[in-house]
């Protein structure tokens, strides 16, 4: 037997599917209207630092018998360089397997291994000249720049600052006018990025990098 549903039941029902719709579009107008008035752009700016200090790794590989030598040469230059750590010493012997039967103290090597701050280019010259006027066997690598702590913030500071104007820049460009928009948010970012950290101590620069969101009027 078939049933009828009474008329004022099925225009409710009407009328609630057709409120539903239209709430449903009008949020996503809405939606699609703010995300409409919103722009985001990347500031960055990077900065030579020709005078900045160098993180420095020295080595010494050589006979047992330079030992001393080294020794007295760190220590003395430790004097003029408070920062310098030693970082590692071995002793080992050196010798082929078929060597083994004859083996004599003359083949006993000498490792050690100092890290040192530089604190500019200056120290960097001196240190290298000093090491090469004693001949000795040793390899130096430079690992990183650095900056006083103090020097750091205030360098830091500036280049946000720099870098926030390089987004406002962008912004404008995009926007039209710096009068039709409004900066909401500002947001420091990675400064290794995309290039990693090496870009930075390799190019002996300091970078900074801010995204910056900002609504349209």
């Amino acid at each position: 037997m078939m049933r009828f549903m009474p008329m004022h039941l099925t225009l409710a029902r009407s009328l609630a599917v057709a409120v539903g719709l239209y709430l449903l579009s009008s949020c996503d107008t809405r939606r699609n209207r703010d995300e409409a008035t919103y722009l985001t752009v990347i500031g960055e700016y990077e900065q030579p630092m020709p005078d900045a200090g160098y993180r420095l790794n020295l080595s010494f590989n050589g006979p047992l018998r330079q030992r001393g030598a080294i020794k007295r040469w760190a220590d003395s230059l430790q004097q003029q360089v408070p920062s310098m750590v030693l970082t590692s010493e071995n002793v080992y012997m050196n010798y082929m397997p078929e060597q083994a039967a004859k083996l004599q103290p003359e083949l006993l090597q000498a490792n050690i291994s100092y890290n040192i701050i530089a604190a500019d280019s200056a120290m960097y010259t001196r240190i290298m000249d000093d090491l090469l006027r004693r001949k000795i066997l040793f390899s130096l690598q430079v690992g990183g720049t650095v900056v006083d702590h103090e020097e750091r913030q205030r360098i830091q500071q500036e280049l946000m600052q720099k870098a926030l104007q390089n987004a406002t820049q962008k912004l404008n460009a995009l926007a039209g006018s710096e009068d039709s928009y409004e900066i909401v948010e500002v947001e420091e970012m990675d400064n290794t990025v995309p290039y990693g950290p090496e870009y930075n101590d390799f190019n002996r620069c300091m970078v900074s990098r801010v995204r910056v969101k900002a609504r349209k009027h």
